[in-house]
């Protein structure tokens, strides 16, 4: 599959090159727009700039970096009573899996999955805070359902 890189320069990405048969010059002309761009693999995008000595840069905008080992935290919901469909939400730490991270990912999302991205011991601290946060919570409308059936009385 050819890898869709651009060349990225001050003036624009690369949109192509007119030859003037008359002047045998060569013009590059560039373009804002990254649909419009002409898209190159990397070893053509490197020997481009080369000979057409362009300040510039290949952006790789699919090029992914993985994430191994990391954590996110998650709500989950337990199964408590199955045969009543009662269950128990809880924050638990979960291994990101197959997660990576590119450019285009990026200005989807507007933020990285690495961000997200924690250790296990961060995960696991992280996980408590919401659970005891959860629990806060609970039992704030616990005390808010006492206090209303105590007056109802």
């Amino acid at each position: 599959m050819k890898a869709k890189n651009y060349i990225a320069t001050g003036k624009g990405f690369v949109k192509g090159t007119e030859f003037d048969p008359d002047t045998l010059k060569t013009s590059i002309s560039y373009t804002d727009k990254v649909r419009e761009a002409k898209e190159f693999s990397t070893k053509v995008a490197e020997k481009f700039i080369a000979n057409h000595g362009i300040d510039g840069f290949v952006w790789k905008p699919f090029e992914e970096n993985a994430i191994r080992n990391m954590f996110t935290v998650k709500k989950l919901r337990i199964a408590w009573k199955e045969e009543k469909g009662e269950k128990i939400e809880e924050w638990q730490p979960v291994k990101l899996m197959m997660s990576s991270d590119s450019d285009i990912a990026f200005l989807r999302n507007g933020k990285n999955v690495s961000e997200e991205a924690m250790t296990f011991e961060e995960a696991k601290a992280e996980a408590l805070r919401l659970n005891i946060e959860m629990l806060g919570e609970l039992m704030e409308k616990i005390d808010n359902l006492k206090t209303q059936t105590e007056n109802e009385r």
